[in-house]
């Protein structure tokens, strides 16, 4: 036996040499790499690598690993049970049942939002809201005593971002009768706090809707638009270093042509498939840069997407796809090249399956 750094391992009985990569090579390049499950069981190997393993610095190099690519995964909460599946058509089947920290049954829990393996989930029973990362069963409840943290479904909007200081914050859009109240949340202190809304605007009346938060580079996008026919639709940003608001316009499609966007992150630039027309309609894609927006594709054999407030739809780079995850569980995958929409996972009216978009990492829920 021979140790390495605190370290034991053992050569073969044929004396092969094993390659010394040094405990640095190992943290920095070969673990950070490797899928979650397998460093949560490194952490089992010795006292030194459990610290490494658990540093801040780590879990966000092995984090960024994660996201890159093909590890995208989907996460599926039924009335009875919650998994996780692949996105590769030849696997979706197998799937890893995930057991839930919480005491309520799986059909109360509604997926808010997800980001880096965490997800923002409310509880339908309570109406309290948590952070989840269902790999490695962390889990707090951000509720708390002062009614902060309670979300009003169909009315409130949330989104999921990190700040500069690579803080995971929650921002909870809560509307009242006259006012539109902010809070965000920070898991560092675990505490809300207040944020200013836009002054002199509308949208906290019944008739606007607001989509989930869509996170891209420093900002938290949120469609708001009028439910009835060729209303008013704006994209709200908050910046999340400054944290204050703006309001960016919605992509000129046609004067009074019926209209509605769905946002979507792809390589970190904010997109917007825009649905659009009355009878026959069509699907563009759109991107944001430099303050404009511009057409970048057409999609003459998609006619629809469903309206933001009941989907939301995640950018998988490595296939040049995205899908678009439903309130009542039905998956679609866009294929960016082909120019399609098919029906990837279809919907279990017996089970009430609601889906999110996920990737494994070892980001905790806490810090505390």
């Amino acid at each position: 036996m021979k140790k390495l750094k605190g370290c034991l391992y053992s050569a073969s009985e044929s004396n092969t040499k094993l390659p010394d990569l040094g405990p640095d090579l190992i943290m920095s390049e070969i673990l950070p790499r490797l899928p979650a499950k397998c460093v949560g069981r490194a952490k089992k190997v010795c006292k030194e690598w459990l610290s490494c393993i658990s540093s801040k610095e780590f879990v966000m190099m092995h984090c960024r690993h994660m996201c890159k690519g093909s590890r995208q995964k989907i996460l599926s909460i039924g009335q009875e049970s919650c998994f996780i599946s692949s996105t590769t058509v030849d696997l979706v089947d197998e799937k890893t049942m995930i057991t839930l920290p919480f005491h309520v049954r799986p059909s109360d829990v509604w997926i808010l939002s997800s980001l880096n393996g965490l997800l923002c989930v409310c509880l339908r029973n309570t109406f309290e809201m948590l952070i989840w990362n269902p790999l490695i069963r962390s889990c707090i409840n951000i509720s708390d005593s002062k009614s902060y943290g309670f979300f009003k479904i169909y009315s409130d909007a949330v989104g999921l971002y990190i700040d500069s200081s690579n803080d995971y914050r929650v921002l909870h859009i809560k509307r009242g009768r006259f006012t539109v109240d902010v809070m965000a949340y920070s898991r560092r202190t675990s505490h809300w706090k207040r944020i200013p809304f836009l002054q002199k605007r509308h949208y906290h009346t019944n008739g606007y809707v607001w989509s989930g938060g869509t996170f891209c580079e420093d900002g938290l996008y949120f469609t708001v638009f009028q439910f009835w026919l060729a209303g008013d639709i704006v994209i709200i940003r908050f910046d999340v270093n400054t944290e204050t608001f703006s309001e960016i316009g919605f992509p000129y499609v046609g004067n009074g042509e019926t209209c509605q966007g769905n946002l979507v992150n792809m390589n970190n630039k904010l997109h917007v498939f825009v649905s659009h027309g009355f009878i026959d309609m069509a699907v563009d894609l759109w991107r944001y840069e430099d303050e404009h927006w511009s057409k970048v594709m057409l999609f003459p054999k998609i006619s629809y997407i469903p309206t933001p407030v009941w989907c939301s739809i995640t950018h998988v780079s490595s296939e040049e796809k995205c899908f678009v995850m439903t309130d009542w569980g039905e998956v679609y995958e866009i294929d960016l090249n082909k120019k399609t929409c098919d029906l990837f996972i279809p919907s279990d009216w017996n089970h009430t399956i609601r889906t999110a978009m996920y990737v494994e990492t070892i980001v905790p829920a806490s810090l505390q």
